[in-house]
């Protein structure tokens, strides 16, 4: 178990835990504890990224953000390897 939570942020330091959950279990499930990423959220649709996707995840939360993943699941892609 992890002695401190995963936290997911935007570039302005906003939690985004709450709107993707699926990113935040993952990251559990598979990272070493202590490991600091620097990416980039993103949803593909026809081959090409969604922006527009992606801040409709941002807002949704709970329920909402699950239902929302099963239509439009969103990705990390890792830039850095930070700690």
């Amino acid at each position: 178990m992890h002695a401190h939570p995963v936290v997911v942020r935007s570039r302005l330091g906003a939690g985004l835990s709450g709107a993707f959950p699926e990113i935040r279990d993952t990251a559990l499930a598979q990272l070493p504890e202590g490991t600091g990423l620097d990416g980039e959220l993103v949803v593909w649709e026809d081959w090409r990224l969604a922006f527009d996707a992606l801040q409709a995840r941002a807002g949704a939360r709970g329920a909402p953000a699950a239902a929302a993943s099963r239509g439009r699941p969103p990705h990390f892609v890792a830039f850095d390897l930070l700690h």
